[in-house]
Order: C-alpha cells, then structure tokens, then sequence
C-alpha cells in the first residue's frame, strides 16, 4: 500500500486497521506503518506519538462506525421501538463480523486501560445510543418491571458476548454450525425476540411499583 500525499493520518489508521486484520494487533507498529506507506519513519510521530494513541485514535473511528451502523440497522427496522432496539445490538454484531479490526481496536486491553478523553466520550456515546434505545422501548411497553440499567447491562453482555465469539474462528469453529449471520440472529433473539417487536401490553398489577 503506497501513500499518495493525501491526509497521512487517515492513511495510517486505515493501515492499521489492515494490519490488525491480517496478523492481529500485536503485529502493529509506527516504523512497519511508516515503511507500508512509503514514508519516513519519523512521518508518524507528526500524529501519532506512539502506538498506544494510534490505537486510540483507531478505536474512536471504530466506535464512531459502530454508532453509525447501529443507527442504520434501527431506522431500518422501522418505527417499532423494540424492533429498533434489537436492531441496534443486532447490528453491533455485524459491524463486528465486518469491521473486526476495529472492534478488536475497540476491546484491546492497552486501549481500555489507557485510553483518553476524546475514547471515553466515543465510548460514552456508544452507551447513550443504547441506553436510549432500551429506554424507548421500556416506554413502548417492553418489560416494565425491569430497570432501565438491568436491561441494558443484559443487552450489552448479549450483544458484546456474541459479537466476540462470533469474530473469533477459534469460538466459531467450535459451533456446528454453517450459516452464522443465522447464529447471531438466534443469540439476539434470546435477548430481544422477534416476536416481542410488537408490544404486548402487561397487566395493570403485573406492572413494576416504582
């Protein structure tokens, strides 16, 4: 891959986001990045000053295309909002499956211990869409009784759980099963069904006392 005067750190991320997903994240550094692109190896440092804020900076991409995919699969699900809210999670499990440099990017142990400000705000705003969601959907009718953090911790823990076993070929393998965009629909369907994307109404003294 050959670098073309255009925006070198745009070019560097996207690079890495390569590398990561031929030999994995550890195979990641600035001088290798530098040598890919046909640069010096001091062009990096210009925005980069090491592999720890590229990294950071790669899974604030990943977050930012993760809340945009998220958000598609919703509009595309149509009004109803339990139907829009499983389609968040649904869709944060493709972007996974498609994106799997940055979400690994995402969920590296270096980043989530060291990351910065503008991480946490990308990573803040990937919890405000889902909180949102599950928070419209309560309000449509889809379980009353539970709370609004109870909720979203059990979809984060379905969605995040099937979307690491699901780019993982090791975990994949051991499922037998060949169809797995099919698997991913069958693990979401425990946390959101299908069927319940038209809200049944839950009886007067079934309902939770605040």
């Amino acid at each position: 891959m050959a670098y073309h005067h255009g925006n070198l750190r745009e070019a560097l991320i996207e690079r890495a986001a390569e590398v990561i997903a031929e030999r994995g994240i550890e195979a990641l550094s600035l001088r290798a990045l530098a040598r890919d692109l046909g640069v010096s190896h001091a062009a990096p440092s210009a925005h980069f000053p090491d592999r720890r804020a590229l990294l950071c900076a790669l899974a604030r991409e990943g977050f930012r295309r993760s809340v945009d995919t998220m958000n598609a699969g919703a509009e595309a699900a149509g009004p109803d909002p339990v139907a829009r809210y499983r389609a968040l999670g649904r869709s944060y499990v493709q972007f996974a499956r498609d994106n799997p440099s940055y979400f690994r990017a995402i969920n590296h142990p270096e980043v989530e211990a060291l990351q910065d400000d503008e991480l946490q705000e990308s990573r803040d705003a990937w919890v405000a869409t889902l909180r949102e969601g599950v928070e419209i959907a309560q309000a449509a009718g889809w379980h009353p009784e539970i709370d609004v953090e109870t909720l979203l911790a059990f979809s984060c823990a379905g969605a995040m759980g099937a979307a690491r076993l699901l780019t993982d070929s090791t975990w994949c393998s051991m499922f037998e099963v060949e169809d797995l965009d099919a698997l991913a629909d069958s693990v979401l369907d425990l946390v959101v069904h299908r069927s319940r994307t038209s809200v049944i109404p839950i009886p007067e003294d079934q309902r939770r006392v605040s």
